[in-house]
């Protein structure tokens, strides 16, 4: 019994030897598990660190020559723009995104690109950088029969060396600037460059007056008001050349053919109303002749034809009134234009009591211009004129280098000329809508077609301001050298001409030295 309760005591040194094992072993056991958890908080420093230099290398600039990938093929961004640069390099903006700003190595190449996203907040140049982390969707294709792909421009790296210590989240910092510009483009637009740009042999005595009249102020002001690169100026020049009639006027001709149908003008026949009537009033004789049943013109003044007109009330082709209109041939001699009848009016018994005729004549510019830019129904050019009576369309039809149209576009030229200051113009602020009291027709409006300073100001203002294509400015479209998108912004209604001011930008590409200027910025 004793034996059995002295059991416990009968090795005691074993005893011992089993407490010290198991304290050794919660020992290890505690070590393992401050070891374990070391470790985990290692490991979350480390993706903190990793995830923190991802963000961070993600802000970084690209540059020129930085690495690109488009699926599975491999290649390098090109800056093409005269821009400030980063560790020597040019500094990619959002405007780089033609076809030759990327090079792939197995010669595959873009054949459509979109807009760039997830660009910085920085701006260079007016232009939003970019960043290693932007994208550019577009479309691109191996040479042959392949067919396309589409995917996304992806930077591998962004052409920088070393990673910046520090990269400010809501923007990439300024690059340095760039010493070695292009040197052509601090050069003055000359006489000779426009001569260039038109194609022409030599300049008229008409163009010369005009371009020396305004050559002084667009050098003066260019460097200041977006003419500062050869790119700038040679799309400038040569949207202008259009608008000026090859530089041959500061103001809209009122030559108008009469089959014209732009605004409110119709294509056919429509009666004719009291706005017609009232707009021409003062020009009703030269328009309309009056004939009896036997053939005889029957005189009349303006006010009886405008009194017979309401009445009667003739379908007419609006054009054929205000705009020239050389009537129809005479069937004996092919050399004379006769008049057209519009309406024969009968008496009661039926016979003819007269007729009302459209007779040959010439263009009736303040109701032309006056009714073509009047607001109409469905309406989106956006002119802010008032109807045909109030003349608005005339006193502010086409105006100066650029030929600004429409009352509100003055009105936001005034405004704009008012807060910047153009150089060595002490003529102070000006409301180019105002009228002269008590004179018809004679307002501040004119001085943009008889004025070169105002002319050119004009100018100056729409190309950095002016209406917007794709919600850029000319000057925006001309820094991305797509000529099509700078010929919508100054002009979207005139598909027509856009050939002209393509054939006009192919010259002065030449002339400006365009491709020199690319070979430079790649140096």
């Amino acid at each position: 019994m004793d034996r059995l309760e002295n059991k416990e005591n009968e090795f005691p040194d074993q005893k011992e030897e089993v407490s010290q094992g198991n304290s050794e072993g919660t020992e290890k056991e505690e070590a393992h598990d401050v070891k374990a958890e070391n470790s985990r908080k290692m490991e979350e420093k480390r993706a903190e660190r990793q995830e923190s230099d991802s963000k961070a290398e993600e802000l970084l600039l690209a540059i020129d020559g930085a690495k690109i990938k488009f699926n599975a093929h491999l290649g390098q961004f090109k800056v093409l723009n005269d821009v400030p640069t980063t560790q020597g390099k040019l500094t990619g903006t959002i405007v780089e995104k033609q076809i030759p700003n990327f090079i792939f190595d197995d010669g595959f190449q873009m054949i459509s690109l979109a807009e760039w996203q997830d660009f910085g907040t920085a701006k260079v140049q007016d232009n939003y950088v970019l960043l290693k982390k932007s994208i550019l969707p577009g479309t691109g294709k191996m040479p042959g029969n392949i067919p396309p792909e589409n995917g996304n421009i992806e930077f591998v790296d962004s052409g920088q060396v070393n990673q910046p210590e520090r990269v400010d989240p809501t923007g990439a910092p300024l690059p340095e600037q760039k010493d070695n510009k292009c040197p052509n483009c601090s050069e003055e637009i000359t006489a000779e460059l426009i001569r260039e740009t038109l194609g022409a042999k030599a300049l008229s005595q008409k163009q010369q007056t005009v371009i020396n009249s305004f050559l002084p102020y667009l050098n003066k002001y260019r460097k200041d008001f977006g003419l500062d690169t050869c790119l700038r100026k040679a799309h400038f020049i040569a949207q202008i050349a259009l608008e000026s009639a090859n530089f041959s006027t500061f103001e809209e001709s009122e030559a108008w053919s009469s089959s014209i149908t732009l605004g409110v003008f119709s294509a056919s026949k429509i009666q004719i109303n009291d706005t017609i009537i009232e707009s021409l009033q003062n020009n009703l004789t030269s328009i309309f002749k009056i004939t009896d049943d036997k053939g005889n013109d029957v005189a009349k003044t303006n006010a009886e034809l405008k009194a017979i007109l309401q009445k009667d009330k003739p379908s007419i082709v609006d054009g054929e009134l205000y705009a020239k209109y050389l009537g129809v041939k005479d069937p004996k001699d092919p050399k004379k234009r006769n008049g057209k009848l519009l309406k024969e009016v009968l008496k009661a018994d039926k016979k003819t009591d007269y007729k009302i005729l459209l007779i040959p004549h010439g263009v009736f510019g303040v109701p032309l211009m006056s009714r073509a830019y009047a607001p109409f129904p469905g309406d989106t050019r956006g002119l802010g004129n008032g109807n045909e009576l109030t003349r608005d369309g005339w006193k502010f039809k086409g105006r100066g280098l650029k030929q600004v149209t429409g009352r509100a576009n003055y009105v936001t030229f005034s405004k704009y000329r008012n807060k910047n200051s153009f150089p060595d113009d002490t003529t102070g602020k000006i409301d180019f809508t105002e009228e002269k009291p008590g004179v018809d027709q004679k307002g501040n409006y004119l001085k943009l077609s008889e004025n070169a300073m105002y002319a050119t100001q004009s100018a100056i203002w729409f190309w950095n301001e002016g209406t917007k294509y794709n919600k850029k400015t000319a000057k925006e479209h001309a820094d991305a050298d797509d000529v099509d998108s700078v010929s919508k912004a100054v002009n979207r209604y005139d598909t027509k001409a856009l050939p002209k001011r393509k054939a006009n930008y192919d010259r002065a590409k030449v002339a400006f030295q365009i491709d020199e200027h690319y070979e430079f910025l790649k140096k």
